[in-house]
């Protein structure tokens, strides 16, 4: 319990808190003036220093950060958010959901560079785990031996060997393998291995965890996954539920979590990092988090960043200005009544933890 409450504000802080960098640093260089900028939520613990009319604090609820700007909602005041221009207020919006779409971009580099990318010059499967007295452990194999055929037959795929494994379970197949000496030359051997017909659970026919060769990747290859896969996510975030409203499946799901569920989620993942001894896991989670701020931050909605763009983009079709007392009212309303349907979705999500129906990730 402990473990996922202090990992879910730790990571949650990390997100929330870039989320308001962005806003905080294009305010200020967009002439906004920016009241405060806080470390965590109020009430107000430290003040660490004031610069440049800027107050920075360190407040005592320890999730995330945020910016307070001068008069948000009222233009009549000098250097406040309301009275700049529709571009300085649209950079300032969209800055929030940038830094979280950068920071996954950035995370999902760091997880690329750490699990490598395909060797396209080294063919069939390599070996990522061994089984405590499995086939695999018993016949000598080692982690990072690829297996490139069987009994003669080539297996270029990791589908090639799963299914040729899968076709000779209690039969000896003689595996060919290709084993990396410390110099770095590739010495070919033959493996004998039994593929059993009831392994235990999770291990499979030979006992081993698979993958393809992978290499270190260059930096413009990590950089280029990132961005390939935070918009893939972005992608899918969209996709999914499109899919589910086509096929006239419920919207629930699609996945979406609250509070307690996000909680849960990363107790999860946090605990699978520990028992493989990698921080991956969490690098894909944060990087995941963040998205889905991103994205919700700029949905069309009062009360969020995107709502407030809405209005923006309003005014520049009228070229006139919604009253800003209207608009403060409508995200007002807005506001209360996304915490009306987080409130439903974290309610939801306890009795599913108590009654023990809650989704687990399924990493193991």
């Amino acid at each position: 319990m402990i473990l996922t409450v202090v990992s879910f504000l730790l990571v949650m802080s990390v997100v929330v808190f870039v989320h308001e960098l962005g806003h905080f640093l294009v305010a200020k260089r967009s002439g906004i003036v920016v009241e405060e900028f806080g470390f965590g939520f109020p009430p107000r613990l430290v003040k660490l220093g004031e610069r440049n009319g800027t107050v920075y604090s360190i407040n005592a609820i320890p999730f995330g950060g945020f910016v307070r700007m001068r008069g948000e909602d009222d233009p009549s005041q000098p250097g406040s958010f309301a009275s700049a221009s529709k571009r300085a207020r649209t950079l300032t919006l969209v800055a929030g959901a940038a830094m979280n779409f950068a920071l996954a971009i950035v995370l999902l580099a760091v997880l690329t560079i750490l699990t490598g990318v395909p060797d396209e010059t080294r063919s069939g499967t390599q070996v990522k785990g061994i089984a405590v007295g499995s086939p695999a452990e018993q016949a000598g194999l080692r982690i990072e031996d690829r297996i490139v055929g069987a009994d003669g037959t080539p297996l270029a795929t990791v589908n090639d060997l799963q299914r040729y494994t899968s076709s000779h379970t209690g039969q000896p197949v003689a595996y060919e393998v290709i084993r990396r000496d410390p110099s770095g030359e590739d010495t070919t051997l033959k493996i004998i291995m039994t593929p059993r017909t009831n392994p235990p659970a999770q291990q499979g026919a030979l006992g081993i965890q698979i993958d393809i060769a992978t290499r270190p990747p260059k930096v413009w290859e990590a950089a280029w996954s990132g961005v390939r896969m935070t918009g893939e996510v972005v992608y899918l975030t969209f996709q999914i539920p499109a899919t589910l409203i086509r096929e006239g499946r419920p919207i629930s799901e699609a996945g979406f979590m609250g509070p307690v569920g996000i909680a849960a989620t990363t107790g999860d993942v946090v605990r699978s990092a520990v028992a493989v001894n990698s921080v991956s896991p969490v690098l894909w989670f944060i990087g995941l988090l963040s998205i889905a701020l991103g994205v919700t931050n700029l949905l069309p909605i009062p009360g969020l960043d995107g709502g407030r763009l809405l209005f923006v983009f309003v005014e520049a079709v009228r070229r006139k200005r919604i009253e800003p007392s209207q608009e403060g009212i409508v995200h007002l309303v807005g506001f209360g009544l996304l915490l009306l349907l987080v409130g439903i979705i974290t309610v939801h999500e306890v009795t599913a933890l108590v009654n023990g129906t809650f989704p687990t990730l399924g990493i193991h």
